[in-house]
């Protein structure tokens, strides 16, 4: 035991003799630390900054007539959707018109695209019919820009799900 000794006070008398192996062991040590606290403080709160991902909105509904009994009311559920999301600032909605967004987020402008089509309130309002036909948000990622933006957006994408519901 007095020979291991011996040697791991040899090892550190030479350690501290050589300046670079010095710098070197003490970069060994901090660099792993370092690097797992710049890893969990990036990864800390991935949805506390999301206002300033762009997202396109298409609005393309032309609204629908309701008819019911002797109830007539026109309603525009793609209007209702976009004055919400105008009020909303989780995420950078930006309102544009259908080929601004396929471009955009084809050439990474936008992460990601929602539109809502033109027949959107008229298959909302077959609920009340005989035949209903599911009302359908069409929603397109860019997935190359950025591996997490994908999974922000379409949490944005499923409120917007979940508020038409």
């Amino acid at each position: 035991m007095k020979k291991v000794f011996h040697i791991y006070q040899t090892d550190w008398r030479n350690i501290f003799k050589v300046p670079m192996a010095l710098l070197l062991i003490i970069g060994l040590m901090f660099l792993p630390s370092l690097y797992a606290w710049v890893n969990i403080i990036g990864g800390w709160d991935p949805y506390g900054n999301t206002s300033k991902i762009p997202i396109a909105v298409t609005n393309e509904d032309d609204g629908a007539l309701i008819e019911l009994r002797d109830i007539k009311q026109e309603i525009n559920i793609g209007n209702e959707i976009v004055n919400s999301l105008k009020k909303n600032n989780k995420l950078g909605w930006e309102f544009v018109s259908k080929e601004e967004a396929e471009h955009g987020v084809s050439h990474g402008d936008y992460y990601a695209s929602i539109l809502i089509p033109n027949d959107f309130s008229s298959k909302v309002t077959t609920i009340l019919s005989d035949s209903p036909e599911k009302p359908e948000v069409i929603y397109t990622v860019n997935e190359k820009i950025n591996a997490i933006a994908p999974k922000i957006t379409a949490s944005g994408a499923t409120g917007i799900v979940a508020q038409v519901s």
